[in-house]
């Protein structure tokens, strides 16, 4: 892979002697890496447009965010939720999005510091349910052998309101949930993957699966199973998808970020679970050379997803690394439509400052998704903040040398300044273009962002 230098970043070279050398380097790798390709025409549908939507601000909470149809009216609504105040609430779309509409907030069950929530209709009623982890512990540091539990609440229908709570587990620092069909098994499977082990924040993490009793409303528990406790550690972000191009499998599984780099985990035809190390991450955790300290040393990957190019599904591999990373890292390799049989080559194509004192930087989720409908993924990030590492920043394929070489050109914009802690992808004027929601980040211990704001973008590229 390489990549250009767009001229903004050739004019910091000659300002670079005029200003200190750490006030300099906070201002390369803010601005990152911009890279630019030459044909106008290309460049012209390169460009990013989006509408923002007010849904909510002046939060005092922050964290999750979750989008689908609540109330059965076919327009896709949000979720949210945050640990400072425990809320979980529903924002209701009002169909004709304009900057005055107004997103009316259901509340839905208020619990100790909930943190991952996923949707499914579980009883099959129609109506989708959610299933959240919840009572985390005071923080991923200190999490007790009694932190960590995960329900589902229970949709009462059209109306959306009068949850009902039911007990699926117990699973200390419970911080990433998904549902899929991981297993030959016919019944709905959920794979739970604590952020840290029970023992503390550098032991091994357990990779938990549940699946759907038949007693579903009297059940005490899900059953349950540990698919691995050994192999990884400090896990944070996690991908869903049919990954298994050497067998031609339906099964769903799994690509993970964690403190091992990026690895595909999935099950195997002969009924064992199966770890295939993809990257390695980020092996050197930069430190601020104005306080030469990080409490935390994190190493690894922190953020996942895969992105097409046209009919490669597994084109590329998008990361922010490590751990609450301050770095974006592109994939790539040389062998298409293939996610395990040739090496991925690992390039740093953009730097958001240096890691805080906590070891942390501002990266926290980042998606894949073709938004200008040319057949090849975008990405978009989101930085908790402080500003100016803050906001949404939207990274558009210019250029690929070639389908087989690992060539690859990107250009950055910030679509907003306001805090994001989590991506949400749907459509949500229905004009068939894909929209994104996005919460600010208000979690105490880590970052409290000002005026935290619930906001939607609504797609307008090409219009």
């Amino acid at each position: 892979m390489y990549l250009q230098l767009s001229s903004p970043m050739k004019k910091l070279h000659k300002i670079a002697s005029r200003v200190g050398l750490s006030i300099f380097l906070s201002v390369l790798m803010f601005l990152g890496i911009f890279c630019y390709w030459q044909p106008p025409s290309i460049a012209l549908g390169a460009t990013p447009d989006f509408q923002e939507i007010l849904v909510d601000d002046n939060l005092e909470d922050g964290y999750w965010v979750e989008a689908f149809d609540v109330n059965n009216d076919s327009k896709p609504d949000l979720v949210t939720s945050g640990l400072a105040v425990g809320e979980v609430a529903w924002y209701e779309n009002p169909g004709d999005l304009t900057q005055n509409s107004q997103w009316t907030k259901h509340p839905i069950i208020t619990l100790p510091k909930p943190v991952a929530v996923a949707h499914q209709d579980i009883d099959e009623d129609g109506s989708i349910d959610i299933v959240i982890s919840h009572d985390y512990g005071n923080c991923m540091f200190n999490c007790g052998p009694d932190d960590g539990k995960i329900s589902w609440l229970k949709n009462p229908g059209d109306s959306g309101l009068d949850w009902t709570q039911y007990h699926i587990g117990d699973l200390v620092a419970t911080h990433r949930l998904l549902f899929g069909q991981f297993t030959p098994s016919e019944k709905l499977e959920l794979l739970a993957l604590p952020v840290v082990g029970a023992e503390s924040w550098q032991s091994a993490v357990p990779v938990v699966l549940y699946t759907k009793p038949d007693n579903l409303y009297s059940a005490t528990s899900w059953p349950s199973q540990v698919l691995d406790d050994s192999y990884y550690h400090v896990i944070h972000g996690v991908t869903v998808g049919k990954f298994d191009a050497n067998t031609n499998s339906n099964l769903d599984s799994v690509l993970l970020a964690s403190q091992e780099g990026i690895s595909w985990f999935y099950y195997g035809q002969d009924g064992n679970w199966y770890i295939v190390p993809l990257g390695t991450g980020d092996l050197s955790q930069t430190v601020d050379p104005e306080t030469q300290n990080n409490e935390h040393q994190f190493t690894g990957s922190g953020n996942v997803d895969i992105g097409k190019i046209g009919t490669d599904p597994y084109a590329y591999i998008a990361t922010v690394e490590p751990f609450h990373g301050n770095k974006v890292a592109i994939y790539t390799k040389n062998v298409e439509s293939d996610l395990v049989k040739m090496r991925w080559n690992r390039t740093v194509i953009d730097v958001f400052g240096y890691p805080n004192q906590n070891g942390e930087g501002a990266g926290h989720h980042l998606k894949t998704v073709d938004f200008d409908g040319d057949g090849n993924d975008e990405f978009i990030v989101a930085e908790r903040g402080p500003s100016p590492f803050q906001g949404v920043f939207y990274y558009k394929l210019l250029e690929q040398e070639d389908t087989h070489k690992p060539s690859m050109t990107f250009e950055r914009t910030q679509i907003s300044s306001s805090s994001a802690a989590r991506i949400a992808i749907e459509d949500f004027d229905g004009d068939g273009l894909l929209d994104f929601a996005t919460t600010g980040y208000y979690t105490p211990g880590y970052f409290l962002a000002d005026n935290p704001q619930v906001l939607v973008f609504l797609n307008r590229i090409g219009k």
